[in-house]
């Protein structure tokens, strides 16, 4: 397919491919997939990753783990890996590890010898689609950059409080109620709106709404971001699907 963006091209207009920097993904349908494919990115740059979370997330199974009380107590040697992922604790009740609060992750962005932070900063339940609850997300303020994920697989189906984590957020934000068909305009309304995908997002970082899941072949214009990029809603809109190859085959730009 022609005009399919480069990887090497997704972050250079911020020169974030630099680093140090956190990056952190929010939203449903595919952060931890998100997360892996931004690290092979940076590691094929020849940058050191440091997967983590400030929530809890399921144990990776492609990277080395470590589990500590205080990142910023371990041996510079860990600073040194290609890819490191490192959590507070293993939660066997659910199955899953726990994080570090946010203030953590910002202060070791400055401590430690690291070039890329790459951060769950939001919970789903497994669902596509969500909207953030009161303590929800849980961004570094140091974020350099704010990846909002949902399921672009959605568009087209109907959702409902069976689908959608936060039913009762996501209709207020979205408008949407049960069994409706979800269309563009609600995920515009999610994106948009203060309490919405990017609440909590640091001032001054960049914003980048993925779809993910989405066919190569949907039919959604670039007219139709075109007003978020204008009022700097986003800074970005990426269309793809991140366990494939490409894994973005579409975005639209400021």
């Amino acid at each position: 397919m022609e005009n399919i963006p480069q990887a090497d091209t997704l972050f250079c207009d911020l020169g974030v491919f630099a680093g140090p920097l956190i990056i952190s993904v929010v939203g449903a349908g595919g952060k931890t997939s998100t997360l892996f494919w931004l690290a092979q990115q940076f590691q094929q740059a020849g940058r050191r990753v440091l997967l983590t979370t400030t929530t809890h997330m399921f144990l990776p199974e492609r990277c080395p783990t470590l589990l500590c009380r205080d990142l910023r107590q371990l041996p510079a040697a860990v600073w040194k890996m290609p890819l490191q992922a490192c959590f507070s604790a293993w939660l066997a009740d659910v199955g899953k590890v726990r994080g570090f609060a946010p203030a953590m992750l910002d202060a070791l962005l400055l401590e430690a010898d690291i070039d890329v932070m790459l951060v769950e900063a939001d919970g789903a339940h497994g669902f596509a689609l969500k909207a953030p609850n009161e303590h929800e997300p849980c961004i570094p303020y140091r974020s350099s950059c704010v990846i909002a994920v949902t399921g672009g697989q959605m568009l087209g189906q109907k959702v409902g409080p069976e689908n959608v984590h936060r039913w009762p957020l996501f209709s207020r934000i979205t408008g949407a109620t049960p069994g409706v068909v979800l269309d563009l305009t609600m995920l515009r309304r999610l994106i948009q709106h203060p309490q919405g995908a990017f609440k909590n997002a640091p001032a001054g970082g960049r914003r980048v709404w993925l779809l993910n899941q989405i066919s190569q072949n949907e039919n959604l214009p670039d007219s139709a971001f075109r007003p978020l990029l204008a009022q700097g809603d986003v800074d970005a809109v990426w269309m793809g699907a991140v366990q494939e190859n490409p894994a973005i085959t579409r975005r639209v730009v400021r």
